[in-house]
């Protein structure tokens, strides 16, 4: 039950994580224009709140007996993410005007691959605590 405790708390850090990474990588862009800047954060906003539902739907239920509730909601997750993903990538491409493109996909990058630095960050200082 502990590690089932320490995952999802590295999984609420990550997406706390992820939505500061967000709104650094929009301010961060800004450097090169108020239109970049938009761009990437909604590049990392995009990659943030598909990743919201995938851990809400995910980590939904707990426990042997529910297994079979556990994989369905795992699968559920994963294609509400893609779905998710793939509107809200069609909604920034169809209604943001001006919208420097490269820009939103470098914050979707970026916000994305928080998704593998911040565990391993976070298991590397569970593991000093020890």
């Amino acid at each position: 039950m502990q590690q089932a405790e320490q995952r999802l708390r590295i999984i609420k850090q990550l997406l706390i994580w992820q939505l500061i990474g967000a709104f650094l990588v929009g301010l961060a862009a800004l450097l090169w224009g108020p239109v970049a800047g938009l761009g990437a954060f909604l590049g990392g906003f995009i990659a943030w709140l598909p990743n919201c539902y995938f851990a809400f739907r995910a980590f939904k239920y707990r426990g042997a007996r529910a297994a079979r509730l556990i994989v369905r909601s795992f699968y559920a997750g994963a294609a509400g993410k893609m779905l998710l993903t793939a509107g809200l990538f069609t909604l920034v491409f169809v209604n943001v005007r001006p919208l420097n493109a490269p820009a939103v996909f470098i914050g979707f990058a970026t916000v994305q691959a928080l998704s593998w630095v911040v565990p391993l960050v976070y298991t590397k200082l569970e593991t000093r605590k020890l």
